[in-house]
């Protein structure tokens, strides 16, 4: 027989009962799409951001390529809450960071179309600290407060009434999600915008170049979408933009 710790049963906090019932308001995404992307230029222009002294990541990357293709297509950046639909006039990325549950807080990046990428890279270093500190204040205020809402449904009542507001969503997450995990395929299930961009692991593999076999550092990106925002035409779009942005090296110019 193994040893091992016997069986212990707990009790959600507050805190976690407000996230978890969040998650079950949120809709699942109508449908997601994989495109490989080949990150030789990007690695190049990562070795020079880091050169200049900018602890950049291929994620930064990542994120002023999306930012950028949105900014481009308007006609792809929407939201869709309830009966309402909102075309903002400014791309705000919001950026899963690591926190201390599974719920990851998100950094909301205002008005990432227009910022360069070493301006960007350095926003992103230097606020996940003052991200983190502020998951436990809400935690913590979470706990402290969240039993006045006992009830579960009504829980979920409240919270889908405030997702349903294009002004809530917009705060909570900005104007179009990212997140970014350790692996080579990452799904989303759950977002506020019209889509959710999934960055896997950046890793050498063997692609066809020219008929030939070819080691490249290759990148699966997924995104999950919400119908009610995009279609799939729009979805093919958006993820065509970023992978030639990634793939051209459009970037490098941002970089002195």
């Amino acid at each position: 027989m193994l040893a091992g710790m016997p069986d212990r049963h707990e009790r959600l906090d507050f805190a976690e009962r407000w996230l978890a019932d969040g998650f079950r308001v949120l809709e699942p995404p109508g449908g997601f799409a994989l495109v490989e992307v080949d990150m030789t230029r990007a690695r190049a222009l990562l070795a020079r951001l880091r050169e200049s002294g900018v602890k950049a990541t291929y994620n930064h990357i990542v994120v002023r390529a999306a930012a950028l293709a949105l900014a481009r297509k308007p006609e792809l950046h929407v939201l869709v809450a309830g009966t309402r639909r909102l075309r903002p006039e400014r791309v705000d990325i919001g950026l899963s960071v690591a926190g201390r549950t599974n719920f990851a807080p998100v950094m909301r990046i205002e008005g990432a179309g227009e910022k360069k990428l070493p301006e960007l890279a350095a926003e992103v270093i230097r606020r996940i600290p003052e991200v983190q500190a502020k998951e436990e204040v809400d935690l913590a205020g979470m706990r402290r407060w969240g039993w006045l809402i006992p009830l579960g449904w009504l829980r979920r009542a409240l919270l889908g009434l405030l997702f349903s507001s294009l002004w809530f969503r917009r705060k909570l997450t900005g104007t179009f999600q990212i997140t970014c995990l350790p692996v080579d395929a990452v799904a989303p299930f759950t977002f506020t915008s019209a889509g959710c961009l999934g960055v896997g692991r950046v890793a050498d593999r063997v692609i066809a170049v020219d008929g030939q076999p070819a080691v490249r550092p290759m990148v699966t990106l997924i995104c999950a979408f919400d119908h009610k925002a995009w279609d799939g035409s729009r979805l093919a779009s958006f993820s065509s933009e970023v992978k030639r942005i990634l793939e051209e090296g459009e970037l490098e110019g941002e970089v002195g």
